[in-house]
């Protein structure tokens, strides 16, 4: 994702993953650069605290599921994986 040109506008981490934008991430540093690079990284809340990890955040901006849908409507298109 790093290496796209242009960069994704908005990366939205749902359900599990969610671990990917905390501490102890394989992928945090890449998660972190596409940030600094104005990708706008939205993590579901919920599923922080669903899965305890509220408290080890370390990029992205905690978010909802009116955030992220609509996220998900103004996109041109969305790749699930």
């Amino acid at each position: 994702l790093q290496e796209l040109q242009p960069a994704p506008r908005a990366i939205l981490l749902l359900n599990g993953g969610v671990q990917l934008a905390v501490a102890g991430s394989p992928v945090l540093a890449g998660l972190q650069e596409l940030s600094r690079r104005g990708v706008n990284v939205l993590v579901c809340g919920t599923c922080l605290n669903y899965y305890g990890l509220a408290d080890r955040l370390k990029v992205g901006t905690v978010s909802n599921m009116y955030d992220i849908m609509s996220a998900m409507q103004r996109a041109d298109k969305v790749i699930t994986l």
